[in-house]
């Protein structure tokens, strides 16, 4: 038996025969199996913990950072040349030094005299106008003067012509009258000339006032030039200027900035300044009242929008702030949009303990608060890659896709896609399979905890 099975593997005909019987097998191991079926209750309910969630008036808010800027500067330099004559004691970098207070003084003998010389000069300029006027009235009367005697000379000649005839008098006796006629027609007409240029020498006395006027005042500026005042108070940032130095003009003195107002250009992304903008009141923001004179910063005030500032990764600090305007482009960089704030009153009942003073340079955290909206509130940590687990109505899970959601600290803001009343899940759960059966649990302490963070955030 053993040879003829081993003689006829050998034959041509074995591997075919063998192949065919290994189907055959096949089809008889899969036949005689019996039919699966569907066991929907073969999967266990899947238990987890969930939160209720309901609707609630929250502030939005949003984060952005960005660096403490003086709101005034400073670059003070001369504006007029000469010698420093005086530097005040504490113009030293650091120092704080209150508004209007002398800070340096260049050397005023030179333009001391020019003042005066201007004074001079508008005081001659003035005095030949008056000159000049009273010439004018004179010119008047001396004309006056002129034509009654031509009117005498004029029936003088015609009396002596008229006696001439009858030989009274002598030919040169009217030769002489009528010589004396002329000489007065000249003196009229010389009054007349005299008359038509005095106006245009009026009008040449009043620019040489006016120059004048402008000269004296550009003394007095001068002067003024050189006492070089804070016009704010102030921080010195720094000093270049010398005792005895002598500068001219456009030299750089020293440097402060304005202590009264800080600002921070807060960077922050333009898809969390659009959630925050979308519960904006858009009457107040148009074209129109944009135009209409109003500041941003009222229009911010108006919307609610406020900001609170604190050391980026220090949190022992907060100041208030103004939100004051929106920068004018978007940063090349980053991309994102700048929003500027503004700390008043920075140096008042400073405390270096509780209230330090903000110093230029400093890198602040800014949040953004807008006006109070409503708000489904659920925790930050049950979010599953864009997604939340939501338990239906039948007792199933529901793998719901969130299109938006605001993020906010440990809060995930909605006003859309849940509901008030809906339950969440907030444990693990996987695999997360849909429509899969859950066993509910209210996790209590979670539910407080959320309640605790939609206090904190309204």
């Amino acid at each position: 038996m053993k040879a003829s099975i081993e003689n006829f593997l050998k034959t041509k005909f074995a591997l075919p025969a063998i192949a065919v019987a290994g189907v055959v097998l096949m089809v008889l191991i899969v036949k005689l199996q019996p039919q699966m079926k569907h066991n929907p209750k073969a999967r266990p309910s899947v238990p987890v913990n969930t939160v209720t969630v309901e609707e609630h008036l929250i502030r939005p808010a949003i984060t952005g950072f960005g660096t403490v800027e003086p709101d005034l500067t400073l670059q003070a330099k001369a504006e007029v040349s000469g010698r420093i004559t005086y530097i005040h004691p504490e113009l030293k970098t650091g120092e704080i030094i209150r508004k209007d207070t002398v800070m340096l003084r260049i050397d005023d003998r030179d333009y001391q005299l020019n003042l005066k010389q201007a004074q001079a000069d508008l005081l001659s300029s003035e005095a030949n106008l008056k000159e000049m006027q009273l010439t004018v009235e004179n010119n008047k009367l001396d004309l006056k003067l002129a034509n009654e005697k031509l009117k005498v000379r004029k029936k003088e000649l015609a009396r002596l012509e008229k006696l001439r005839k009858s030989g009274a008098v002598s030919v040169s006796t009217l030769d002489a009258e009528r010589q004396n006629m002329l000489q007065q027609q000249q003196e009229v007409q010389q009054l007349k000339n005299t008359q038509i240029t005095l106006p245009s020498d009026i009008e040449v006395l009043k620019a040489k006032i006016d120059i004048s006027k402008a000269q004296l005042e550009q003394s007095k500026r001068d002067l003024a030039r050189t006492e070089i005042r804070l016009p704010f108070n102030g921080r010195v940032s720094e000093v270049t200027a010398e005792l005895d130095q002598f500068v001219s003009t456009g030299t750089l003195l020293f440097e402060a900035y304005g202590i009264d107002k800080m600002i921070v250009n807060a960077q922050v992304s333009m898809e969390q300044f659009g959630q925050l903008a979308a519960g904006f009141n858009r009457e107040l923001i148009n074209y129109e009242n944009l135009l209409s004179g109003n500041k941003m910063s009222d229009i911010f005030d108006a919307l609610g929008l406020n900001a609170t500032i604190h050391i980026a990764g220090n949190k022992s600090f907060n100041w208030q702030a103004k939100v004051e305007r929106l920068s004018g482009n978007i940063d090349s960089k980053t991309r994102t949009l700048g929003v500027i704030v503004s700390i008043s009153d920075n140096y008042k009942d400073i405390d270096p303990s509780v209230r330090p003073p903000l110093l230029a340079g400093n890198y602040m955290q800014v949040d953004l608060l807008g006006a109070q909206r409503k708000f489904i509130a659920a925790p930050r940590f049950a979010l599953h890659q864009g997604q939340i687990y939501r338990v239906s109505k039948s007792q199933t899970l529901e793998r719901v896709d969130l299109p938006r959601v605001q993020l906010q600290g440990e809060l995930a803001l909605f006003t859309d896609t849940l509901s008030p009343g809906d339950k969440i899940v907030t444990s693990d759960v996987f695999p997360a399979v849909q429509g899969m059966e859950l066993t509910v649990m209210d996790d209590k302490a979670i539910q407080t905890q959320l309640d605790t963070w939609v206090r904190k955030a309204q």
